[in-house]
């Protein structure tokens, strides 16, 4: 079978050669309805309900599906599955259970959720249930604990590595659009407003700035600490209730463990610009997601059984842990400062500043999640506590 891409009809056929997959929906295909509901950036995201069952079936398609003309490899699903493998088993019930992947379409089939709400659109609408952020916290956890070299034996990093070091493409843009674009002149970037342009002028000329971005560059492509989501962001959280599931793990790479806990918070932070009324429930949820994650953390690794740290005992252990949350800490605050950047002046920015009620306090929102996301970038390096970051956002 060669590749091509499907519509409802194609997919309908495909999905009745599947003798697993057909017998999840029930009936037979004149039974199954099909609907398109792609949102994000990449790819062609289909629901499909039978009599017995319903399924998620993502495709990817070999452009950026909101921009035809950027071409994008088809082998950025097989990342994702690879990633959906590696973690499935530490991260039970907090990830869409996969069903099938087809290697020559490019097409994943997933657990449905379709009761379930973008935790971006849920946070705008203001109906995510406090105390979410606690498992995605422990997702982060675990998924270290599963795949990082501290708590594994070296050849568990080294076969991840393997497997994905050749997502080179998504990593691209990673690089390209958080790490460096934000900070020079660059056709991607969208056209700021006119009472951004200074702001955006001063990014790309701090020198100061420029230096700290850096390290962080050097941070991601250097430190391949464990196997990383490389997109949690809000808009890669679904939630039901108390049901919360990460999905979109296509960006998967190698790298810092700072990484994934600094995009999810900085995207907490973003909304708490555009919203600062929310002020205190979201420092409980910035909270809430680092107990957790540094919490399970800690246990996962006081009895990890890596190569690291094998000639510890129990004292030195816990000493090493310590100093090993503070740099991830250190990590996150620059990651979370590049993040709130990248997201209101660089390509895919937010929709949480549609909750702002005119242009002046969208603008003030914005200079704010600039002011906060440079500090941290800037300041970051030098944070001993989760106290000490929050009172860098001014919380």
């Amino acid at each position: 079978m060669t590749y091509r891409i499907l519509d409802d009809a194609g997919l309908q056929d495909w999905l009745a050669e599947q003798p697993e997959l057909s017998k999840r929906l029930g009936g037979t295909a004149s039974d199954w309805s099909i609907r398109e509901v792609s949102d994000g950036n990449l790819n062609t995201v289909f629901l499909v309900d039978g009599p017995a069952g319903a399924l998620c079936c993502k495709q990817a398609l070999p452009h950026v599906r909101v921009a035809p003309d950027w071409p994008m490899p088809l082998e950025r699903a097989l990342y994702e599955v690879r990633y959906m493998r590696a973690v499935a088993s530490a991260v039970t019930g907090l990830m869409p259970e996969l069903f099938a992947y087809d290697a020559d379409l490019f097409l994943l089939v997933m657990e449905c959720l379709t009761k379930h709400e973008v935790l971006r659109s849920a946070l705008i609408a203001d109906r995510a249930e406090p105390g979410f952020s606690a498992l995605i916290g422990a997702y982060v956890a675990w998924t270290v604990q599963a795949t990082g070299w501290v708590n594994q034996p070296f050849e568990t990093g080294a076969r991840l590595l393997e497997q994905f070091s050749g997502n080179t493409a998504l990593t691209r843009i990673t690089v390209d659009l958080i790490l460096t674009d934000p900070y020079r002149i660059c056709d991607r970037n969208p056209e700021p407003e006119a009472g951004l342009l200074d702001d955006v002028k001063a990014l790309q000329t701090d020198q100061i700035l420029h230096r700290a971005v850096g390290q962080l560059q050097d941070r991601f492509l250097t430190a391949r600490q464990a196997l990383l989501h490389g997109d949690l962001h809000t808009g890669s959280i679904m939630l039901d209730g108390t049901d919360v599931r990460v999905i979109d793990g296509e960006f998967a790479t190698m790298g810092p463990i700072g990484f994934d806990c600094g995009l999810y918070l900085g995207n907490l932070a973003l909304h708490l610009c555009a919203a600062p009324q929310k002020a205190a429930a979201l420092r409980a949820e910035m909270v809430a997601f680092w107990r957790s994650f540094s919490e399970e953390l800690r246990s996962g690794l006081q009895n990890g059984s890596g190569d690291m740290w094998a000639l510890s005992g129990s004292a030195g252990r816990q000493d090493l842990i310590a100093s090993f949350l503070r740099d991830i800490l250190r990590d996150t605050a620059g990651f979370c400062g590049l993040e709130m950047i990248r997201r209101t002046v660089g390509f895919a920015q937010v929709a949480d500043y549609s909750l702002c009620s005119t242009e002046n306090d969208r603008l003030l929102a914005r200079q704010k999640a600039l002011q906060i996301g440079r500090t941290l970038i800037v300041k970051g390096a030098s944070l001993r506590s989760f106290d000490s970051l929050l009172f860098l956002m001014g919380l």
